[in-house]
């Protein structure tokens, strides 16, 4: 163990022998009491102080002088300091350097009169320091000046002391390094929690020598120096606070849209208690909306108790009653914009087509609309989203029954209030104030945004307008009938798929003409007495009618109902088979008669000069020619000589 003199721990202390030697008999340093040989020390007992008991800092500085001592000092290679360029220094470093240009142009000028330098140095300097009184300045300072003025340039005129980087960090690299393996982090641990993370992790590892740690100042100085800003949101927030917070986005223009181009939609929670007449504690009810883009207007909005597809369209066919049809539609991600019958899966889309399967056109594409998806979660996209700001500030807050946005937005007086129903408006009535506030507050009231300049959003609209698609009635109709996905006619017909039930439709017609077809149906929610039938090419088929099961219970009358029903099928094979099938002829006149054509276009006969004899007695054979008339030396011919036998035994 390495110890120290009371006179070398005073060097190292700086203190005095005497205070050194009170400080160790008081208990305040510890040391060793030792008995010299040689006397001295406070009777004959000299101290000895281990080098183990000194403070780091003190260790530090006693480790710097051994080294220096033994020859080990490590030499430090020299940093060469770059210069900052004009437009790297700040603006106190920028008059620092025309500060001293000036001075040195000026004492360059005096010097040049007649007489001894140095009291020209003397005058100039005393004239300066008048001039400047809060300044230290020397001649010796005006000339290093000087000199760096001519050998390096303007940037060596600033005051380089303490800009050098090359201070210790009350952070080092290493713990930092572990710190921030902590901290950035989306369990977004506080700075203190971190701190005693990385103590435990450098006890753990045996790395006292980097304890005890800065103070959680150094650390949060240190996290602002050398981590960017969006790292930091990103580690412990997301990509998708990143995006939000800290990452540009794009700037759009207004002024090359015209009115109807492109009208966005989304759904907006009216900040507002409503009594709808059925519940006895209150509600909260919805708009869903269209707004044109170039203009702000509102041009087609529904109240509805939940948002759906069907309030979209209600609220987009009043929009086009009124404005015409736009161009493009932009939503969010929502299901009730992303339905295959109105705009398509977008996002959503999952389910692919089989091969040859015809996809169903959706509402937007029959009138002519493009559809348009924003990124997911991405509100900025949406400026429907300011205006439903709008609506909360101008609107919502007016009425008793205003809840807030956020739970600390929430009036106190809805904890007397808010449970009862009857304190709060009627559903029909606050539907009123929104059509009456949106056509005559909102887009009445002036707009300063871009390409708005002041006017109101009816004003742009009608300025901007230059082209307007009008929808006819036949058009609006279809557009409020809701599409099925393709599927094959049964016996039963088809059906439609309500909240996870099947409603069955069916007709004569459909089930005779059209069965094992694949078709599509069109239905209005609303009215599920019938349903229009479509094939794989939008052509339409006929009319089906609501078709409903019985049950084993049911009275003879319903089931007399449904066998009429069911006959009216039969009666409908029966009526077509009475019109297009003839009553067939007798057929057994008619077989006779085929067979009595066959004899006589029968023209068959064999031919002489291919007939063979097969099979017969050899005998017969050469008794042949004789019996039928042929001499010992006439030659035979077998086939004629079988003819004439033939016909002597039938004659």
């Amino acid at each position: 163990m390495e110890y120290l003199s009371v006179p070398e721990y005073a060097r190292l202390t700086g203190k005095t022998r005497q205070c050194i030697s009170k400080n160790i008999r008081l208990g305040k340093i510890q040391a060793m009491g030792m008995v010299s040989e040689l006397g001295g020390g406070t009777g004959g007992v000299s101290y000895q102080i281990p080098v183990s008991s000194l403070d780091p800092k003190l260790y530090k500085k006693y480790k710097r002088d051994q080294d220096r001592k033994n020859g080990r000092q490590e030499m430090k290679p020299e940093k060469s300091q770059e210069l900052p360029t004009l437009e790297e220094m700040s603006e106190g470093e920028r008059r620092e350097v025309a500060f001293w240009k000036q001075v040195i142009a000026e004492w360059r000028a005096f010097r040049s009169q007649e007489g001894k330098k140095e009291e020209l140095d003397r005058i100039f300097l005393e004239g300066l320091q008048e001039q400047y009184p809060e300044m230290q300045l020397s001649v010796r300072m005006i000339q290093r000046k000087d000199k760096v003025l001519r050998e390096q340039g303007e940037a060596a005129l600033i005051d380089g002391r303490g800009k050098h980087g090359h201070h210790k960090k009350a952070v080092s690299d290493e713990v930092f390094a572990i710190f921030t393996s902590y901290y950035l982090d989306e369990s977004r641990k506080s700075v203190r929690k971190c701190m005693e993370l990385t103590e435990i992790y450098l006890k753990r590892e045996h790395k006292e020598d980097l304890l005890p740690l800065a103070s959680s100042q150094s650390f949060t100085r240190e996290i602002l120096r050398s981590i960017p800003p969006a790292a930091v949101v990103f580690c412990r927030e997301g990509l998708k606070a990143c995006t939000d917070k800290m990452l540009p986005f794009i700037h759009r223009t207004y002024e090359d849209l015209q009115s109807n181009d492109i009208w966005v939609c989304d759904n907006h929670t009216f900040d507002v208690f409503i009594n709808d007449g059925e519940h006895a504690k209150p509600v909260r009810v919805y708009l869903t909306a269209f707004q044109d883009v170039r203009s702000r207007k509102f041009v087609g909005w529904y109240v509805t108790l939940s948002p759906n597809s069907m309030a979209t369209l209600i609220a987009l066919r009043r929009g086009i009653e009124k404005y015409g049809i736009p161009k493009r539609i932009l939503s969010d991600n929502g299901r009730e914009f992303l339905t295959f019958d109105i705009g398509g899966r977008g996002f959503r889309k999952s389910r692919k087509l089989v091969k040859d399967e015809h996809e169903i056109p959706t509402i937007l594409q029959n009138l002519g609309i493009e559809f348009t998806t924003a990124m997911v979660r991405n509100a900025r996209a949406k400026i429907i989203e300011r205006a439903f700001l709008d609506v909360k500030n101008g609107f919502s807050k007016m009425f008793e029954g205003y809840t807030g946005g956020t739970i600390a937005e929430r009036p106190e007086r809805l904890k007397k209030t808010g449970k009862d129903a009857d304190n709060f408006i009627l559903l029909p009535d606050f539907i009123e104030y929104v059509d009456l506030y949106i056509e005559g507050m909102f887009n009445k009231h002036k707009h300063y945004g871009i390409g708005m300049n002041g006017r109101t959003p009816d004003q742009v609209y009608a300025a901007c307008l230059t082209e307007q698609r009008i929808a006819t009635t036949e058009q609006l109709n279809l557009m409020m009938l809701r599409n099925t996905r393709m599927q094959k006619v049964t016996r039963d017909g088809v059906y439609v798929t309500l909240y996870g039930e099947k409603v069955p439709f069916n007709s004569p017609e459909l089930n005779f003409y059209h069965i094992n077809r694949k078709v599509y149906v069109r239905y209005n929610p609303d009215d599920l007495r019938e349903a229009r039938v479509y094939d794989d090419q939008d052509r339409f088929l006929c009319v089906a009618q609501q078709t409903d099961s019985i049950s084993y219970f049911a009275d003879k009358d319903k089931v007399k109902e449904h066998i009429r029903k069911n006959r009216k099928y039969a009666r409908a094979v029966q009526d077509w088979v009475d019109v297009n099938v003839n009553k067939s002829l007798d057929e057994l006149d008619l077989i006779m008669w085929q067979a009595e054509q066959n004899i006589k276009e029968d023209g068959c006969r064999p031919d002489p000069n291919i007939v063979e004899i097969h099979a017969l007695d050899k005998k017969a054979v050469e008794q042949l020619p004789k019996a039928v008339g042929y001499g010992d030396d006439e030659p035979v011919d077998y086939t004629l000589a079988v003819e004439r036998l033939r016909d002597a035994q039938e004659g």
